[in-house]
């Protein structure tokens, strides 16, 4: 984000980021009503506005070190001096001059208003339960400029029984935004049934779907209903539509224009009301020009579009969706880390992100379960941003001489650590398609399936 000389950011609260320029430099000379941070930091603060402040207090400690500590254990640090002062809307407070135990409502103005909109114990909860409990949508997605423009087409489509189409890059959180329509839907009482099209073989995709009669074929051992006769009267959701094979998008068609499902072996057909999600990171356009995704069934499945933009688009959320996160880590790890370290804050807003939100997300629990009290820089270049530790080529073999092991297995051994390094670099580099990985390989999917399961490849 471009910011020019006189630029204003507001808040809800009321507060206002202005940014003033010196030699046309925007970094050296931020104005910014809430008192002075390093100068980098400031232009951060400033692109993140209430999002930031919604959820982190910048602190200062006796040496001098800044953290930005999470608002819910801000009296904790002071009560055990941790830090020696924090930054209220009105500037920096030293923690001896501290006033709100004075005042009977704590925190007043722009601080006071922003948190009431974030219950922080509810982000331990499902996103049905959160919404149920009074969370807005803002609150699960972020509060940036693209995250509320998303917000206001799921308020807006989430009580129709259209069919929605949701797509964009691994990651950016798909299935969130199918199980927000959901939840704001009338139908929100019942069955949320999720299916992911790249997960199930081509082989036993139709039985999933719409359910076999026992005897119907061989193991068929007694009756079983398909994912849209679980559905019926709520929504199903078909992840990685892209995947299914063009025999199954003619079915998929047809149930889309009778609404009734037949069993395999069955005689009889099921009338459903069923509401269709469907996400995918592929591109259909080009599918349908390549004839791999009917053209017909596009338009049946796209009444209504929604784009997941990449993390990469959404620098305003970064660190509303990192805190929320460490919030979320705390919870399930048992943990009280209490806020991010000055560098970290500048080293997360300079990453890439190439896996999203989810990438985000998982970097921050990492970091959270090897961290002490603060996330530091080391704690999320652990894991974060190195490939994951696989065993070489010659580490294998000088491994297997050491034990002395015969040849043969030698062979076996370079031969899955190969094979598992070549699925894993083509599955990442065709954004995570089962189908295209299956085809690039020269494999059936069958396969393909069979060997991420061996390999542990997710």
């Amino acid at each position: 984000m471009k910011i020019e000389e006189g630029d204003e950011f507001s808040d809800e609260g009321g507060g206002v980021f202005k940014a003033t320029m010196v030699e046309k430099d925007p970094v050296t000379a931020l104005e910014h009503t809430h008192g002075a941070l390093p100068q980098r930091l400031e232009t951060l603060v400033a692109v993140q506005g209430p999002a930031m402040y919604r959820m982190l207090v910048p602190a200062k400690t006796e040496t001098g070190r800044t953290y930005f500590v999470l608002h819910n254990n801000l009296n904790s640090l002071i009560k055990e001096r941790k830090i020696r002062k924090f930054r209220r809307s009105s500037g920096w407070l030293d923690i001896d001059e501290d006033q709100r135990k004075k005042e009977r409502n704590g925190f007043k103005g722009p601080e006071r208003r922003l948190r009431r909109t974030v219950n922080f114990a509810l982000f331990r909860l499902s996103i049905e339960e959160q919404l149920r409990r009074g969370h807005s949508v803002e609150a699960v997605l972020g509060y940036g400029q693209k995250a509320r423009e998303i917000a206001l087409k799921l308020k807006g489509v989430a009580n129709t029984n259209m069919s929605v189409l949701i797509h964009g890059e691994t990651g950016t959180g798909k299935g969130i935004a199918a199980l927000i329509l959901h939840a704001l839907s009338k139908r929100k009482d019942k069955s949320f049934i999720r299916v992911d099209c790249g997960a199930i073989p081509p082989t036993l995709i139709e039985s999933e779907l719409f359910g076999y009669e026992r005897g119907s074929f061989t193991g068929a051992d007694k009756k079983k209903p398909g994912r849209f006769e679980m559905a019926n009267g709520g929504t199903i959701f078909l992840d990685e539509i892209a995947n299914l094979s063009l025999e199954m998008q003619t079915k998929l068609l047809g149930f889309l224009e009778e609404r009734v499902v037949s069993s395999i072996g069955g005689v009889e057909s099921v009338k459903l009301d069923v509401r269709i999600i469907c996400a995918t990171n592929a591109d259909l356009a080009d599918q349908i020009q390549k004839h791999q995704f009917r053209e017909d069934l596009f338009y049946r499945l796209n009444e209504f579009e929604i784009h997941m933009p990449p993390l990469k688009e959404r620098s305003d959320d970064l660190f509303y969706l990192s805190t929320k996160f460490l919030l979320m880590a705390n919870a399930e790890l048992e943990k009280n880390v209490f806020g991010f370290s000055e560098e970290t804050i500048d080293f997360l807003s300079g990453c890439p992100w190439s896996g999203n939100i989810r990438e985000l997300k998982n970097s921050i629990k990492r970091a959270a379960l090897l961290a002490d009290e603060v996330i530091e820089v080391e704690h999320l270049l652990s894991k974060a941003h190195e490939e994951e530790t696989t065993a070489s080529l010659d580490s294998c073999m000088e491994n297997a001489f050491f034990k002395g092991q015969p040849l043969l297995e030698i062979n076996e051994m370079i031969r899955k650590v190969s094979e598992k390094r070549i699925i894993e670099r083509v599955y990442e580099r065709l954004y995570r398609n089962k189908k295209k990985t299956s085809e690039a390989l020269v494999i059936d999917y069958s396969t393909l399936f069979r060997k991420m399961k061996e390999y542990a490849i997710t």
